[in-house]
C-alpha cells in the first residue's frame, strides 16, 4: 500500500482571505496608505517636473500659487484662529496632504474587510473613483481649488494617472498582507495536521 507524504504549509481548501482584527485593519491601513501616497507623490512629481514652463505657469496662476492641500491647511488654521506664514502654509499643507493619503489607506482597508470587491481590477476602478470624488469634486466644493475648467486637460490626466497608481498601490499592498495572513494560517493548519498524524511523531 502506497503511503502518501503529508503536505506541509498547505493552504486549507476554500480559504481566500483571513479576517483581520480592528488593530490589524488600522496598522495595515496606515502601511497601505503610506505606500500608496508615496507612489502617488512620485508619479505626480514626475509629471509636474516634466511640464512645459507655460503649462506650469498657467496651472500655478489657476491655483493662485497654492496647492489644494495648502489651501486646506490655511482653512483649518483659520478655523482654529491661527494665521500661517507662507513657510508654515507649505509645511502644514504637506502634512495635510500626507495625512489625507494615509487615512485613505485606513478607510480602504476597513471598507475592503467588509466589501472585498472594492479591490477588483487591481484597484484601478477605486483609483479612478477616488480621483473623481476627491480631486475633482471635493476640492472644488471646499474651495481648495477653482473649478475643473480652470485647468488644462493635461492637469486632469496627470491627476487621474497619479490616483490610479494610488489605487493600484493600495490594492497590491493589501494583497501582500492577505498573502502573509494566508501563509501564516496555512502553517497553522499544517502544524495541526502534523500533530494528528502518527507518521510524523
Amino acid at each position: 500500500m502506497q503511503t502518501q507524504t503529508p503536505t506541509r504549509y498547505r493552504q486549507p481548501s476554500g480559504v481566500r482571505k483571513i479576517p483581520a482584527s480592528p488593530l490589524q485593519i488600522l496598522t495595515r491601513g496606515i502601511a497601505v496608505g503610506f505606500v500608496a501616497t508615496q507612489a502617488l507623490d512620485i508619479v505626480s512629481l514626475f509629471f509636474y517636473e516634466n511640464m512645459t514652463d507655460a503649462d506650469r505657469l498657467q496651472e500655478d496662476r489657476a491655483r493662485k500659487g497654492h496647492q489644494a492641500y495648502e489651501v486646506m491647511a490655511t482653512k483649518i488654521a483659520r478655523g482654529l484662529g491661527l494665521k500661517l506664514s507662507e513657510e508654515e502654509i507649505k509645511y502644514w499643507g504637506w502634512k495635510v496632504h500626507r495625512s489625507f493619503g494615509i487615512s485613505g489607506g485606513i478607510q480602504y482597508m476597513a471598507a475592503r474587510e467588509k466589501f472585498p470587491a472594492i479591490g477588483a481590477g487591481f484597484g484601478i476602478p477605486y483609483g479612478i473613483g477616488f480621483f473623481v470624488a476627491a480631486d475633482e469634486i471635493m476640492t472644488t466644493l471646499t474651495g481648495a481649488v477653482p473649478g475643473p475648467k480652470s485647468f488644462s486637460w493635461k492637469a486632469h490626466v496627470r491627476g487621474a494617472i497619479a490616483h490610479i497608481v494610488y489605487g493600484v498601490a493600495m490594492e497590491m499592498t493589501a494583497r501582500t498582507f492577505d498573502k502573509v495572513a494566508e501563509y501564516e494560517a496555512g502553517e497553522g493548519w499544517a502544524r495541526a495536521e502534523d500533530e494528528g498524524n502518527p507518521s510524523l511523531q
